[in-house]
């Protein structure tokens, strides 16, 4: 009885695995048309479209390529020779076939999830802005594609196909059996498929390379160098000023600075007076005002929506005291002004002065009035000479609002800035004024040969880079400014050179110098 039950049972699951195997594969590819059954079903009107040649009366006559098949009560005679049980309904006067007779008719052979009599064509491939556009003979459908991403490369696979198509550039492709495989040169991080008309379109998103390193030997003006470059693309990275762990007005070298604020990828950014270890010219990190500007000199720019640039801009630095705004003179400095600002950065003790009002912020409001000699955790401190403090603040008091607020020249909003100089090229070109640029900076800056750091721009990237000599010696302004732009950069800036010269990449150094206590590092992650 068991045995019995047994050889039904096992019975039962081969019909429905036949079933299950049949039903999975829906696409039918027929004289380069795709069909579809319907629950196991082809309609009258695919048959026609088929081919099929149908007439009905008393009983049911198919005709393909003069082949004759008759049907009754649901079975089908094919050429007076094969009989083929339960294969067909008949509703309503309407013929229904069932899908694997017709596969086993047409002797159709079967890839994947479509049974076909001949592959498909691809008449054509487009690759452009990272979108592949496959073209085919017949209706596209999904069943024709298989893709797999794996390790940022993207394989694609189309079958039943056939071709020889002209393949773009960033393309490769090889055939076998009726399968034509498409692969993607570019790294792919993701990609999306979407089938019109007879196109598949696949868009791709290609792997960003958010930092990239690379050290060559270059050969300038019969000289030779070692040259370091760290591109970065400013719209996925943070370049950020970043200060040692004790604050404005101390000094670490590049590597410790780098590691103490969590990054592992720099080089040095300020010039610095050597007596108090504090940065000349602007200081912005993640838009906070750490050191005012020096003159009209350049600065490197990183805007909040990822933009970057260098020039001269102009920046004002604004504190509003209640409905009195003041122009800010100095920020995080020991030299004094009508209006200086302390950020809780500094780490020198703040200047006293009796010819000077003291003002404790906090979340924004007046918390104290009265001299301090460091700042409080949480807090800036604001230094007014008591002429302005008595002109435009006679009624100052604890609890007012106070803001500190950025205008630039262009509106844009600074997320990081350094300031340095001389600037060496501007779109693309030397600075006009050259000449005039280089009396801007003394100690020999412009004129000496020596080791450089210069931060630039090129199709959108900021490279810094280091430039050592191998004899010893490395670039004055002229060389560092024709060597730049030779290499195509659209703009150029120095930071500070000469033994401050440094980059560390991945945590370690690159350049071949002794690192020197620095006040400011530019890291990038």
């Amino acid at each position: 009885m068991l045995s019995k039950y047994s050889k039904l049972l096992k019975f039962i699951s081969i019909i429905f695995l036949t079933l299950a195997t049949f039903l999975a594969a829906q696409i039918f590819l027929i004289n380069n048309k795709v069909f579809e059954p319907s629950n196991g079903y082809f309609t009258e009107s695919q048959l026609r479209d088929m081919g099929f040649n149908i007439v009905k009366n008393e009983r049911v006559y198919l005709i393909y390529n003069k082949k004759l098949i008759i049907g009754s009560d649901g079975d089908f005679l094919v050429d007076f020779d094969q009989y083929v049980p339960k294969t067909y309904i008949l509703s309503n006067n309407v013929v229904q076939v069932k899908a694997d007779f017709i596969a086993n008719f047409l002797k159709l052979t079967k890839i994947n999830d479509v049974y076909y009599d001949k592959p498909f064509t691809i008449t054509s491939i487009s690759y452009e802005d990272d979108v592949l556009t496959i073209t085919l003979s017949v209706s596209a459908r999904k069943e024709f594609l298989s893709a797999s991403l794996s390790n940022n490369v993207l394989s694609l696979k189309l079958s039943p196909a056939q071709g020889d198509v002209k393949v773009p550039s960033g393309v490769s492709i090889s055939k076998t059996n009726h399968t034509i495989s498409l692969g993607v040169a570019k790294a792919i991080s993701s990609y999306k498929v979407t089938y019109s008309g007879n196109n598949i379109v696949v868009e791709m998103e290609p792997v960003i390379k958010r930092i990239d390193y690379i050290q060559r030997t270059e050969t300038f003006a019969g000289r030779t160098f070692t040259v370091n470059y760290i591109i970065a693309d400013p719209r996925y990275t943070n370049i950020a000023p970043l200060l040692p762990s004790k604050g404005i007005g101390s000094t670490a070298t590049l590597a410790t600075i780098l590691s103490q604020n969590g990054y592992s990828n720099g080089v040095n950014a300020n010039y610095f007076d050597p007596s108090t270890a504090l940065p000349i010219d602007i200081v912005i990190a993640n838009g906070k005002v750490l050191s005012h500007r020096y003159g009209l000199r350049p600065m490197f720019i990183q805007t909040v929506d990822g933009k970057a640039f260098i020039k001269k801009a102009y920046v004002d630095i604004t504190i509003r005291i209640g409905g009195t705004l003041l122009l800010v003179k100095g920020v995080n400095t020991t030299s004094l002004s009508e209006v200086n600002l302390y950020t809780s950065e500094f780490a020198l003790r703040i200047p006293n002065d009796r010819t000077k009002t003291y003002i404790v912020v906090r979340s924004g409001k007046v918390s104290s009035i009265g001299y301090v000699a460091s700042v409080p955790a949480n807090s800036e401190v604001i230094m007014l000479s008591n002429d302005v403090k008595n002109k435009f603040l006679p009624g100052l008091s604890v609890g007012q609002s106070v803001s500190i607020e950025l205008y630039t020249d262009e509106g844009y909003q600074i997320k990081n800035a350094v300031g340095a100089g001389p600037l060496l090229l501007q779109d693309g070109n030397i600075i006009p004024d050259a000449a005039e640029e280089k009396l801007r900076y003394g100690g020999g800056i412009p004129t000496t040969r020596a080791d450089r750091t210069i931060i630039a721009i090129k199709d959108g990237k900021v490279h810094l880079i280091t430039i050592e000599g191998k004899n010893g010696s490395g670039m004055n302004f002229d060389e560092a400014a024709q060597f730049l732009k030779s290499k195509g950069y659209e703009s150029a800036m120095m930071l500070d050179g000469g033994s401050s010269t440094s980059m560390v990449y991945a945590g370690k150094y690159v350049t071949s110098g002794t690192p020197r206590n620095i006040p400011v590092a530019l890291g990038v992650k």
